[in-house]
């Protein structure tokens, strides 16, 4: 799936998603809310509504892990069922996804059909852990806005409140669905010439991989930069409304944003394998390494240790695909959240045009995509690119099923469009 999730990281200055979106036309928005049936390509409404997304450097995947959910209860430390059934597509479809470039490739379903090739560690012959923690980058604005859709069920704040009201350096015109929905207008600080040397060279992720942000100084980065548009008028993925949507939570509840993903959700649903490290640049438990080709470097960089801060509320979530799977499903049956905030959650938006390149017909909710499937209807999830992560994930509403694919380098077109294969053949 996608994309920003961050989606998060970039080997040039766009935003830190799987896609590079260029902004909509600049016409205004209807005023009336779309139906919550399969999202339409109409243009924006404004009511309302998975990476925030944008084009990070396409250079080749070095694992790929998917997975489809466990029962709606909390998933168990032990691994699936270890063969697979024989009809299945998956060994085909994860010999596919390999064949783009993909040096480990590992997929599971939540029947027990799973499936891997290739190696986890560059020059062993590791496989990739069926139970990999993973980066999942701006696979965690979907946990971010549960959160504030939570805040919004306890009448703590309105979505069609101003930010300013409790953070004043902001447009009084964004509002809080502004931010979950990616139509504030502001500028991605991911976009910020010259303040991500990480990204771009391996000498640089030497020097500042452990280097600690605060909120505030990413908010800084962009508001150096005029709005792109007025609020509420265009859809343009930007990190920078998830950083905000964190430090908004803080406001409102006096606790961090990851304290209250934690207590909200990662202990009611049992979710042992997913962490909000904050500054904490190791991924504890079981993974494979993450790799990214730099142009200073003759071969893949290990980028697995690195400070998430700079992702924070937009994309710092460590996950495996058993939690990230749990949760989607949890998330879209409506254990999370009450049915007026899931349907808000639910009220779609069109996406720009780079978007639809990759994924015709894809919209944005809150803190979610839809996007169609060949065999009918679509699915409802959020991926992420990261340094040396890719993910895409999503839940079909109809059945139930989901899956998650994670790549352990950037994602290529290729890439993208075998997973889409996979996430066909697993939804359908």
């Amino acid at each position: 799936m996608i994309a920003l999730a961050l989606a998060l990281i970039l080997s040039s200055p766009l935003p830190s998603s799987p896609l590079a979106l260029s902004p909509l036309p600049s016409s205004p928005l209807p005023s009336s809310p779309l139906a919550l049936s399969p999202p339409s390509s109409s243009p924006l409404p404004a009511s309302p509504l998975p990476e925030d997304v944008a084009k990070i450097q396409r250079t080749g995947s070095i694992g790929v892990l998917a997975a489809s959910p466990l029962a709606a209860s909390p998933p168990p430390s032990s691994p699936l069922p270890a063969s697979p059934p024989s009809s299945s597509p998956l060994p085909e479809d994860v010999a596919k996804i390999q064949r783009t470039g993909s040096i480990g490739v590992l997929a599971e379903t939540g029947d027990g059909d799973r499936a891997r090739a290739g190696v986890a560690v560059l020059g062993t012959t590791r496989k990739i852990p069926f139970n990999a923690r993973f980066r999942v980058a701006s696979g965690t604005k979907a946990f971010t806005a549960t959160v504030l859709l939570q805040l919004a069920g306890e009448d703590r704040l309105h979505l069609d409140d101003s930010v300013s009201r409790w953070l004043p350096r902001l447009d009084t015109r964004i509002t809080v669905r502004h931010l979950l929905q990616h139509t504030s207008g502001l500028f991605d600080y991911f976009r910020a010439p010259g303040s991500w040397p990480q990204l771009h060279t391996a000498a640089g992720f030497a020097t500042h991989r452990l280097r600690t942000y605060h909120p505030s100084e990413l908010v800084t980065l962009a508001l150096k930069h005029p709005l792109a548009f007025p609020p509420g008028t265009r859809w343009s993925y930007s990190n920078t409304n998830y950083i905000l949507a964190g430090m908004l939570i803080e406001k409102i509840t006096g606790r961090t944003w990851a304290q209250e993903v934690r207590r909200r959700i990662l202990r009611p649903l049992g979710l042992r394998a997913t962490s909000v490290p904050e500054t904490d640049p190791i991924i504890h438990g079981p993974h494979a390494r993450a790799y990214r080709h730099y142009p200073d470097a003759p071969g893949p960089t290990d980028v697995t240790e690195v400070n998430p801060s700079m992702g924070g509320a937009a994309g710092a979530i460590i996950t495996s695909a058993t939690d990230l799977n749990h949760f989607q499903r949890a998330l879209n049956s409506g254990r999370l959240l009450r049915p007026a905030q899931l349907a808000a959650m639910r009220t779609t938006v069109k996406t720009d045009a780079d978007a639809q390149s990759v994924w015709p017909g894809a919209r944005y909710g809150l803190g979610q995509f839809w996007i169609p499937l060949r065999c009918g209807g679509g699915y409802w999830g959020h991926g992420g690119d990261g340094l040396g992560f890719t993910t895409r994930a999503g839940v079909h509403p109809g059945n139930g099923r989901s899956v998650v694919v994670s790549g352990t380098s950037e994602a290529t077109e290729a890439f993208d469009r075998t997973t889409t294969d996979l996430i066909e053949h697993a939804l359908c």
